[in-house]
């Protein structure tokens, strides 16, 4: 059986099922079944279960960190080695066996490829973009002036300021502008 766990509350510690075999998510302050309003019966209701009565099914996995490959069933960014010109892309992981990799993209295409020819890594935060997109400015900015540490190979500090200003200038919100 596999757990969706994307469509769980945000508090459930595991999906068990109650004496009537209906399943339920479980946590610290009650439970849930997973068919009706989504209300949470207090553990301390009177006619609440109590938690011994519930048989786990599956406790929440931990959230991967993007070391080792990731858990089926997880969102997240995939790139192919053996294609530069594509980027990272968001996908789901179907199934991983010893040698590939089952996915579905963001079109809803099911693909599977190589695992040697894979990279995964967790959906980066707007705030890892951001982080990525100023020093993608930054490099651009000292290319096209021909700056940084490479101009100044035995003044280390002459570079060092170069860089520094840049990154201010880029920070400030300065962008070349294109000539029209």
């Amino acid at each position: 059986m596999i757990i969706d766990w994307s469509r769980a509350p945000d508090w459930a510690q595991e999906l068990a099922t109650n004496p009537y075999n209906e399943k339920a998510w479980l946590g610290d302050e009650g439970y849930s079944y997973l068919v009706g309003n989504g209300g949470v019966v207090p553990w301390s209701y009177e006619t609440a279960f109590a938690r011994t009565a519930f048989k786990s099914i599956e406790h929440r996995p931990e959230p991967w960190t993007g070391e080792g490959l990731p858990p089926v069933g997880a969102v997240c960014e995939m790139h192919r080695e053996t294609y530069f010109e594509i980027d990272w892309q968001p996908v789901t992981l179907l199934c991983v066996g010893q040698a590939k990799a089952f996915f579905r993209d963001k079109e809803g295409c099911e693909w599977s490829r190589p695992l040697r020819e894979l990279s995964f890594r967790p959906i980066r935060t707007p705030e890892q973009i951001a982080a990525d997109q100023r020093l993608h400015d930054i490099r651009n900015a000292l290319t096209a002036i021909k700056a940084g540490q490479q101009q100044f190979p035995n003044d280390l500090v002459r570079g060092n300021i170069v860089v520094a200003t840049v990154e201010a200038m880029i920070d400030a919100g300065y962008r070349k502008q294109v000539a029209p």
